[in-house]
């Protein structure tokens, strides 16, 4: 074998990223160290000074996929602050993650067993949660209907999600600009205010 040569922190990081084209290419039980190494082009021994079995591979794997779209998350919004424009750049945010990265969609909902909400912490959840929620008492919106509310516009947001990953008959910039006109129009999180475009101190 020709083993590559890899600066430690990037060998990880390349192991980590070639476990999720694996995972996304043959499934979670198609993966494991050895394989890893062999695709990586290094000795069946590296892997173990990163992971200390493939359950501690697969929860670097989770944590870097969450990290990444926590990323894309909180940097759609350092403009807008928590406002419904701030609302609509979270949702055009969450979307477009998954239509430029799909092999993430595959390992984050087919491959990786997420809990979200109550005494489960997934900092994408988190992050939308604590967003709408905020946004909500910023413009008094009834406590009573919160829940729901959330509940309705995450759904709207997953859904079209899915449907830009369905479509193929546009390009990336298409599905953008169409994706920020559907939730420019929400009619299911506060009409009024996202119509519009109540300013919000």
């Amino acid at each position: 074998m020709n083993n590559k040569s890899y600066h430690h922190g990037d060998l990880r990081t390349a192991m980590i990223e070639k476990g999720i084209e694996m995972i996304t290419d043959k499934g979670v039980a198609a993966l494991s160290l050895r394989k890893l190494a062999k695709a990586c082009g290094v000795s069946e021994a590296a892997p173990y000074a990163h992971f200390a079995n493939k359950d501690d591979l697969m929860g670097a794997i989770e944590n870097y996929a969450s990290n990444k779209l926590s990323t894309a998350l909180k940097e759609s919004v350092k403009e807008t602050g928590v406002t419904t424009e701030g609302l609509v750049e979270l949702g055009c945010a969450f979307v477009m993650f998954f239509v430029h990265n799909p092999q993430y969609f595959e390992l984050i909902y087919n491959h990786l067993e997420i809990k979200a909400g109550g005494e489960y912490r997934y900092e994408p959840y988190d992050i939308i949660v604590s967003f709408i929620q905020e946004l909500c008492e910023k413009i008094g919106h009834p406590p009573e209907l919160r829940g729901l509310t959330f509940f309705a516009q995450f759904s709207f947001i997953q859904g079209l999600m899915l449907s830009s990953l369905m479509i193929n008959n546009y390009d990336a910039e298409a599905k953008e600009a169409g994706v920020r006109k559907v939730l420019s129009t929400n009619h299911l999180l506060l009409p009024n205010n996202i119509n519009n475009k109540k300013e919000i101190n």
